[in-house]
């Protein structure tokens, strides 16, 4: 019998809502208990209380709260935001909601989507000739999950564009399940979120070769240029990276639709140098800067699966490359550096290149980014001063996040050359050029 009670109970909480049982007596899969559209207290909708099912008390003349959290002060286009609504009501066994976020004309406005689906549903009606979206509890969803309240966390997307003042209207049920609609509690509220300034943009470009409206690859080292990106100039001191510093996070939704938290290497006003997400589907993505919860910069980039881009020292995508030189000497292997930092010029300079004896086995590693897509190691190439290089190594510097290198062979035949240029290729596409020096 309490089981009975309890089904029952959940049948006519909230205002009809319902379940629909087969001959076997279990629930049938595509009917979860909720409540009827269009019963959250809106304009020109009803309550459970109004229309009489749930009528013990009056409207909001309860003891408990209903409440809506999560909602900013504004919203941008497309803007996502994660809401909840909860109900507290002492010595309640069951609890129940619907919301729907409306304009000032009484349209829909956005679009909900569920991120419970063990507690929640969404569902539409119609209201004057308007359809509207609602998200409401379903059968498992009026189990309290705290104590002594229900509560309920969907996701709100924003219009594309500003459709100004956003108001969610939402209506709880806070019921004793006695198996009958006397003595439950029915509660309404609302809150209201203004449309903000339009994001600013936000220029995002390969942070090696700094080439621009050039696409960008994921686990691509990238630098974005705007305005009003962050207070403070603030580094990121931990592997893996960051996705938040100064206040100031970065967001990727990528061509389908997955949004990602972008790892930060830096953040400043005017200058943030971050990480596109490992997963990035190809295609058109967006980029959205973030502060304090707060959209302030948006642009679109291309991804592509390999976008080569190499260091340069000064970083500036120019000059004298951002590279060491390996050389095998019998069996020593040393490291040497390409540049040197002049403090007269406030510059880094090339440090010229001993290729040093016959059997010297002398390598430049340049430092890049986008590379480690390229489909196979016999798809990268280099030219040194104009001489094909062979390269014995593209893709991952390991430890570091993002960092990519090439390891090139460096002719003989260039002795004596001085600055002389460095290109590498990767699946046919050329990196931006930068320089050393051969001695």
């Amino acid at each position: 019998m309490p089981n009975k009670i309890f089904k029952l109970s959940i049948i006519v909480l909230f205002c009809g809502g319902f379940i629909l049982f087969g001959f076997n007596g279990s629930r049938a899969k595509a009917n979860s208990s909720g409540p009827p559209a269009s019963r959250t207290g809106a304009p020109g909708e009803l309550t459970c209380a109004i229309s009489g099912c749930h009528n013990s008390f009056q409207l909001n003349s309860g003891p408990g709260t209903l409440s809506i959290s999560g909602l900013p002060a504004t919203y941008t286009p497309n803007q996502e935001i994660t809401v909840t609504v909860t109900l507290n009501q002492a010595n309640r066994a069951l609890y129940g909601f619907q919301i729907t976020a409306l304009d000032d004309q009484n349209r829909r406005a956005g679009e909900l989507s569920v991120t419970e689906p063990a507690r929640t549903l969404r569902v539409t009606g119609v209201v004057g000739g308007n359809l509207r979206e609602y998200v409401s509890h379903n059968f498992n969803g009026t189990t309290p999950n705290g104590t002594n309240q229900g509560s309920w966390t969907f996701r709100w997307k924003a219009p594309a564009q500003s459709v100004g003042r956003v108001t969610f209207y939402a209506a709880g049920n806070a019921a004793n399940n006695s198996g009958t609609q006397l003595g439950d509690f029915i509660y309404t509220t609302s809150g209201s979120i203004q449309p903000g300034s339009p994001a600013a943009p936000i220029a995002s470009v390969s942070a090696a070769s700094f080439a621009a409206n050039a696409p960008l690859s994921a686990n691509g080292i990238v630098a974005g240029f705007g305005s009003n990106l962050s207070v403070n100039v603030v580094s990121a001191t931990t592997v893996p990276l960051p996705t938040q510093l100064d206040g100031t996070e970065v967001r990727v939704r990528d061509a389908n639709n997955t949004d990602r938290n972008a790892g930060l290497f830096f953040v400043a006003p005017e200058q943030i140098n971050y990480l596109i997400p490992a997963g990035t589907a190809n295609g058109n993505a967006t980029i959205t800067v973030r502060r304090s919860g707060n959209d302030v910069a948006q642009g679109t980039v291309s991804i592509e699966a390999v976008t080569p881009g190499l260091f340069s020292a000064n970083a500036n995508g120019q000059g004298v490359a951002a590279a060491v030189v390996f050389r095998r000497r019998g069996t020593v292997d040393t490291t040497e550096p390409v540049a040197q930092f002049n403090s007269t010029t406030g510059r880094f300079e090339p440090v010229p290149i001993d290729l040093g004896l016959e059997t010297d086995l002398v390598f430049l590693i340049a430092f890049g980014t986008g590379i480690r897509g390229v489909s196979s190691q016999a798809a990268a190439a280099a030219t040194i001063g104009g001489t094909n290089a062979p390269v014995s190594f593209a893709g991952a510097t390991p430890g570091f996040e993002g960092l990519d290198q090439a390891n090139i062979s460096i002719p003989r035949s260039l002795i004596g050359r001085g600055l002389v240029n460095v290109v590498l290729t990767t699946d046919g596409k050329v990196t931006n050029t930068v320089q050393i020096n051969i001695k």
